[in-house]
């Protein structure tokens, strides 16, 4: 379905809503998504490339609000999913394409680079698959909210579920063999999800939400040791007496 927004550049924040369902719908988990194309033609050098799992990388800080509360606010998100993402199983990945979990060599002729393969082992195979994905991506809001906890029934609450989704500077995002001209935009955005419409499963979803129901998420605290220039550090040392 239509986003609010159809465009979008490094550094800027995308405010995601859940959208108006019918009365008995139920989002499936792990189908919330924005879709996307990424376009790298603007002020750019004609060796940039996206780089590998490029739906992780795009999202510099997550923040998850309901109700007014943040639940979650997590600095550094691309980092984060792109470790846990290196624990997929490797059935899972051989098809993550929209995600961008592919070959370096796949992520060049996809992004249509200067320097990208066109002869050799696999080109054939990823020329094919370019043909069929391009440059159209998908970042997954698989936050477990909406993912550990069943299917969703947002008619439920009073209050909307809404993620600001800051995406990253062009360095995290491009490669190229010229850092002053890395550069992306998002384009033609979309907000992508499926539902379940039963009365069934709602009576269901009512019951449990009038007792109490428990939501249980992640929560994420990024540590960082920050390096200090010792020449511009003052020590001090003073003695305590024994006692």
């Amino acid at each position: 379905m239509p986003f609010d927004r159809s465009r979008a550049e490094p550094g800027e924040t995308l405010q995601v809503k859940l959208p108006r369902m019918p009365e008995a719908a139920l989002i499936v988990p792990e189908s919330l998504a924005l879709i996307f194309k990424i376009d790298l033609t603007s002020e750019k050098h004609d060796n940039n490339f996206l780089v590998k799992n490029v739906s992780r990388a795009l999202v510099e800080k997550l923040s998850v609000v309901f109700g007014g509360e943040v639940l979650n606010d997590i600095s550094n998100y691309n980092i984060f999913k792109t470790f846990e993402d290196l624990f997929l199983e490797k059935e899972a990945r051989k098809h993550m394409y929209l995600e961008g979990i592919q070959t370096e060599q796949l992520c060049k002729i996809r992004s249509d680079s200067g320097d990208k393969a066109t002869s050799g082992s696999g080109v054939d195979e990823d020329t094919a698959l370019n043909r069929i994905y391009g440059n159209s991506y998908k970042i997954r809001l698989d936050e477990d909210l909406l993912t550990g906890n069943g299917c969703f029934y947002p008619k439920a609450f009073t209050d909307n579920l809404i993620f600001n989704i800051t995406l990253a500077k062009a360095e995290d995002v491009v490669r190229g063999s010229d850092p002053k001209k890395l550069f992306y935009r998002l384009t033609n955005i979309e907000l992508e999800f499926e539902y379940i419409v039963s009365n069934k499963l709602v009576e269901e979803a009512q019951l449990v939400y009038s007792s109490g129901r428990a939501f249980g998420f992640t929560h994420v605290t990024f540590i960082q040791n920050p390096k200090l220039d010792k020449s511009s550090v003052r020590f001090f040392q003073d003695k305590i007496p024994a006692i």
